[in-house]
């Protein structure tokens, strides 16, 4: 197919068409591959096309040598940028110059857009200064605001559902801070907010700068409401510096994806053009986002500001596809903590980049810490991890079937492994059985066992077999029931 479409374009048949479709079909890595064998051998002809007297034609030929980005190219896509008088092709210009290293160009493209700035705005001036702007940003990126409070602050806490009133225990401990909990969040009125964002258990803090439930039907009338209400004020008031703000906009519980694209598309282009230039949308660089939350009859609106900083995890420099979030966690230690004893020796058989060891010895005083994993990898992960959390773990790179140890735990605590393509159905079920096998081995008296996993029938199954098992607690960690955390005891 992919040949077809380039002899055809080649011999000058429906070439605006061939285009369109060839860009389509390169999107795949294969087709991209069958593509440039193609295009090296015509190359005079595909660039000869941005001579085309047809401007859709010329449209569809900078996409495709912009995802070619052969560094040949970029002079002569500098110079018809420059060149051409069609203005609805200068931001396609623009977006195909981002494939290459451009930066001998960035005075040029300074100058340009100071020129835009003295012109009277169009559709079209207006998409060439935004990609101006982000060619400009990618080299010289734009200063980040600082963060300051007002001293009370409205926030809502993104919390796995279930476990609201859990994260509230922790809010109950601030000084002049109120809360309540929603499905999947907890709602707060704070005079601390440093004291808020150092809770361990939940998993985003986003400010609830309008706190009534929006009755619109699409995202222009939603940017009205904000704007109305103040919008730029209330993040001038929450940073130190005057200047733009760049967002990005997120929609969520819309079922359709084209109605909830256009929803974030005309929320954006109308805070974007009523805005007074102090919102800019910038999905790149943003440091403000706008969560779009529909319910049955409207919308809430939170605000996630990047330039307040989560320093909570600072620690997890290395983590792997299969790391146990730290958030969740930091959740599991608080359903273990009135287990925890005093001076504990704590095991994780299947350890990985360390996380719940860290969070571990984070919520309590530890005596000795050791993890296993079969990943050298994870091992020396779990070491930088270990490090940069000021923690002492013993890290031993071995099969938890091997291991023997001098004195018993106190406490064995895992995310158990998952299956996967190179976890098969039987292998994990035999990590299941080696785990409560093992745990026998090297539990002490009262010793208690903490599982977090995704398979709820292996566990019941092994606990039916091991009555020296006390079951304590089985806790669902999601919604929806497929993470559960076992905590048991050594009877």
């Amino acid at each position: 197919m992919i040949n077809k479409i380039c002899a055809d374009i080649i011999e000058e048949k429906n070439i605006r068409e061939n285009l369109i479709q060839l860009n389509q079909m390169i999107r795949s890595e294969d087709n991209m591959d069958r593509f440039l064998d193609i295009y090296y051998e015509n190359e005079d002809v595909f660039m000869g096309l941005l001579e085309h007297e047809d401007a859709k034609v010329r449209k569809n030929i900078i996409k495709l040598l912009g995802r070619v980005a052969d560094p040949v190219l970029l002079e002569p896509l500098f110079s018809h940028y420059m060149e051409d008088e069609t203005l609805f092709l200068k931001g396609d210009y623009l977006a195909a110059l981002a494939a290459f290293d451009y930066k001998e160009y960035l005075p040029e493209l300074k100058k340009r857009k100071e020129e835009l700035e003295h012109q009277d705005r169009t559709k079209h001036s207006s998409e060439e200064m935004k990609q101006l702007q982000k060619l400009i940003w990618k080299i010289e990126p734009p200063k980040k605001h600082q963060f300051q409070t007002t001293g009370e602050e409205d926030v809502l806490l993104i919390v796995p559902r279930g476990h609201e009133e859990k994260v509230l225990e922790d809010v109950s401990k601030i000084p002049d801070t109120k809360g309540r909990a929603i499905g999947g969040g907890c709602v707060l009125h704070t005079k601390n907010l440093a004291d808020v964002a150092d809770i361990r258990t939940y998993q985003a803090l986003l400010f609830d700068f309008y706190p009534s439930l929006i009755q619109a039907s699409n995202g222009g009338e939603i940017g009205q409401c904000l704007l109305s209400a103040g919008l730029p004020d209330y993040l001038r008031k929450h940073h130190k510096e005057d200047q733009p703000f760049l967002f990005r906009t997120d929609v969520k519980g819309v079922a359709s994806v084209s109605e909830k694209n256009q929803i974030a598309r005309d929320f954006s282009v109308y805070l974007e053009e009523n805005s007074g230039g102090q919102l800019i949308n910038e999905p790149s660089f943003y440091e403000v986002e706008f969560r779009l939350i529909a319910g049955k009859k409207g919308f809430r609106v939170f605000l996630k500001l990047a330039s307040l900083k989560d320093e909570r995890f600072n620690y997890r420099k290395y983590a792997m596809s299969t790391s146990m979030q730290p958030s969740k966690a930091a959740l599991m230690m608080k359903y273990v903590q009135p287990y925890f004893k005093e001076d504990a020796n704590v095991l994780d058989p299947f350890c990985g980049t360390g996380t719940l060891l860290i969070e571990r010895v984070l919520a309590g005083k530890c005596k000795s810490m050791y993890g296993l994993d079969i990943s050298g990898q994870a091992i020396q992960a779990a070491w930088e991890n270990s490090r940069r959390a000021d923690k002492m773990l013993n890290l031993i790179q071995r099969n938890f079937n091997d291991f023997k140890h001098e004195y018993k735990f106190d406490e064995i605590l895992t995310d158990m492994p998952r299956q996967s393509s190179s976890v098969k159905s039987k292998q994990l079920e035999y990590l299941y059985e080696l785990l409560f096998l093992k745990s026998r081995e090297l539990m002490a008296d009262q010793a208690v066992l903490a599982v977090y996993c995704e398979n709820k029938e292996l566990m019941d199954r092994q606990i039916s077999r091991n009555r020296w098992l006390k079951c304590l607690k089985r806790i669902p960690m999601s919604k929806d029931q497929t993470t559960w955390l076992f905590i048991l005891q050594n009877s």
